[in-house]
Parts: structure tokens; C-alpha cells; sequence
């Protein structure tokens, strides 16, 4: 039942997921220029080691568009995980090892599998590796430089001060 009731809202992020990726994407011509070689491929995220208290995340398909950009591919978002081979490439994300990834301020790849087609994984690993979403800038455009390194600033502090938290909570006494 509750799975039922937060089905919508699980959509409606993928929307805003995808306009969070495709921002990243158009930021970055080489990113855009690497998905033109894989037009009409797709990538579907799966989740490992999901926290049991949260509700499981939509299934989450998306193909590459004449753009170089990604779209949500609404046919393959209703079949089942597991059922029937339609991606391109299949990436695995561990729920656990992405908190870390986040904890630790999202340096380098963020911790993931890929398997499917070696050379459109090759360019989603160069993606995966080298783009990343620079916050303080977009803040910048509608705050003002000053406030934005500002809340850059105490973000990274409280992002330290989390992972350093988690860190002393998961060491054994």
C-alpha cells in the first residue's frame, strides 16, 4: 500500500532527477559530445543494499537523445528489475557505499558497476569520473558569489563533521 501512495513521487524525482543530470551533461560539451557516438542507448540504474527503512527507489531508465543528453524512457520504467535485458548498459549503485561517497564530499567516481556494451560503459565511466554538479556556482547566479562560498564553505564543514561523526559511531569501542 505505501509502496502504491509513493509511486508518483518516485517518478516526479526521476523528472527532476533528469533535469539534475542533463544540467550536469550541458555544462560540460565533452560530456555531451561523448553521448552523441550512443544515441538511442539506454541506462538503467539498479540499487544494492538499499536501507530497509526507506521506501525502494522507482526504477530508473533513461536513454540518450540526439543532444547528448538523457531522457527518461517511460516504456522500459514499467517493466520489472531483472525481467528481460532492454538496457544498454545496467548500473549498480550500493545504497551504503554512496552515503560514504557522499559523506566523504563525492571526490572521485562515485562507487558503482557497470555492465553492458564496453564502449558506452567506457564513456559512462569517464562521466562518472569526471563530471560533477558545481553547486556554489548555480548558487552564485542567484545569491551572489560572496553567499555562495559562504554556504559552500559551512556545507563542506557539515559535511565534515557528519563523516566524522559516522566514522566514530562505526569504530568499534
Amino acid at each position: 500500500m505505501l509502496q502504491a501512495l509513493l509511486e508518483p513521487l518516485g517518478r516526479e524525482a526521476l523528472g527532476r532527477v533528469t533535469l539534475l543530470l542533463n544540467h550536469v551533461l550541458a555544462a560540460e560539451p565533452e560530456a555531451t559530445r561523448r553521448l552523441l557516438g550512443h544515441v538511442g542507448r539506454s541506462i538503467g540504474v539498479q540499487w544494492r543494499q538499499w536501507p530497509a527503512l526507506l521506501p525502494a527507489p522507482p526504477r530508473a531508465v533513461w536513454c540518450v537523445t540526439p543532444a547528448g543528453l538523457l531522457e527518461l524512457d517511460e516504456d522500459l520504467l514499467l517493466v520489472p528489475v531483472g525481467v528481460g535485458e532492454e538496457e544498454t548498459l545496467v548500473v549498480t549503485l550500493d545504497g551504503s557505499e554512496m552515503l560514504r561517497w557522499g559523506l566523504a564530499g563525492m571526490a572521485g567516481r562515485p562507487p558503482m558497476d557497470i555492465r553492458g556494451d564496453a564502449a558506452f560503459a567506457a564513456e559512462v565511466a569517464w562521466l562518472a569520473e569526471n563530471l560533477r554538479w558545481d553547486l556554489e556556482d548555480d548558487l552564485a547566479r542567484v545569491i551572489g558569489d560572496g553567499p555562495a562560498r559562504l554556504l559552500g564553505r559551512l556545507g563542506g564543514g557539515l559535511a565534515q563533521t557528519v563523516g566524522a561523526f559516522v566514522q566514530r559511531v562505526r569504530r568499534p569501542a
